[in-house]
């Protein structure tokens, strides 16, 4: 699998469950039904991360619903979605971080709307093919001297969805819903392409051309980028399993030529235009470096002179990774001067 199927995943994800009618579809399906009883869910909104900052969005892929509660202050609350293509220790801090984000930036601005924070869920959804044997409490994390500590401790859980540990008579919700979580469940296993038929049978119930389509182009883009051993030979198979394929095969075909198309633009077909899309990927990287570093700690112009003088970006990208759990921005910056 190549290396930019993390980043595949990912945006599979977006895609989907950032429609209303798709994640309040699982949260009413998934969540426990004590909470859900709470929700006011021809609320919901979609807020895709409103409190990290867009040049941050490659480090956080989180999808953020907020919405209103039938009694209590204040009268919202907000759900973090936060997937995982494979098992994190840490991914209970990485919630942690935009939860603590978001409490900041409403007190900050005064969203909040009442002198109550909201309550923030946090939600894992993940579908790797090694268990998650990691425990969904943060304060699992730590092993305190003795409970004279605990109280300095955070203490919150997180859900963990596991996908591809679900019997198939556990998925449920709706036709999209089921379909996205059989692709999921199964797009890093080799019976994938068995299973594809079915899944694009199961989409074909959809019925309406241009809600199939859609959808359709969203599956088989992923599919492709994602999947080992499927090529266009078995999305063709697949399709042929619905009324509709053959129908809107050269559509979609197209449509995926035009997005392979304009990928390729963007990445550029000549050395001079890739070497400097090089380098603004590069600036990138290290924009988003200072502004993570100027998160937790303040950097001096000479601090920032030295990250910009950086040119590995996979020494950028160690230390993006460095500066979520760094108590100190020299924990960092100290990086640089070792590759010096």
């Amino acid at each position: 699998m190549s290396s930019s199927t993390p980043r595949a995943h990912d945006r599979f994800f977006k895609q989907i469950i950032s429609r209303p009618e798709n994640i309040r579809d699982f949260i009413q399906t998934y969540l426990p039904t004590g909470i859900v009883s709470h929700l006011e869910l021809d609320t919901l909104e979609v807020e895709n991360g409103n409190y990290v900052a867009p040049d941050l969005s490659e480090y956080f892929s989180d999808v953020v619903v907020k919405t209103k509660v039938k009694t209590g202050n204040p009268a919202e609350l907000y759900i973090l979605f936060e997937h995982k293509s494979g098992p994190e220790k840490y991914a209970r801090v990485q919630v942690l971080q935009y939860m603590a984000s978001s409490w900041y930036a409403m007190a900050r601005d005064q969203k909040a709307g009442s002198d109550r924070l909201p309550v923030i869920i946090p939600v894992v959804i993940y579908h790797g093919d090694r268990p998650w044997n990691f425990g969904l409490r943060f304060e699992d994390l730590f092993d305190p001297p003795s409970s004279e500590f605990l109280p300095y401790i955070p203490k919150f859980d997180h859900i963990l969805h596991d996908i591809s540990h679900l019997d198939e008579g556990e998925i449920k919700g709706t036709i999209i819903l089921q379909s996205v979580q059989l692709l999921l469940k199964y797009i890093q296993r080799p019976e994938l392409g068995d299973r594809l038929p079915e899944i694009i049978e199961l989409l074909g119930r959809l019925g309406e051309k241009r809600r199939l389509t859609e959808y359709l182009q969203v599956v088989l883009e992923y599919v492709l980028q994602a999947a080992e051993n499927i090529d266009i030979q078995d999305v063709h198979t697949a399709l042929k399993t619905i009324p509709q394929g053959e129908e809107l095969m050269p559509t979609i075909a197209d449509k995926l030529r035009q997005e392979g198309m304009q990928k390729g633009r963007q990445e550029g077909r000549q050395e001079g235009i890739q070497e400097g899309r090089q380098e603004g990927r590069l600036e990138g990287k290290r924009i988003a470096l200072m502004t993570l570093i100027n998160r937790k700690f303040a950097l001096s112009a000479e601090e920032k002179g030295l990250i910009d003088s950086v040119q590995d970006p996979a020494m950028l990208d160690q230390a993006m990774e460095a500066i979520l759990f760094a108590q100190d921005k020299s924990e960092v910056l100290s990086l640089f001067h070792q590759d010096s």
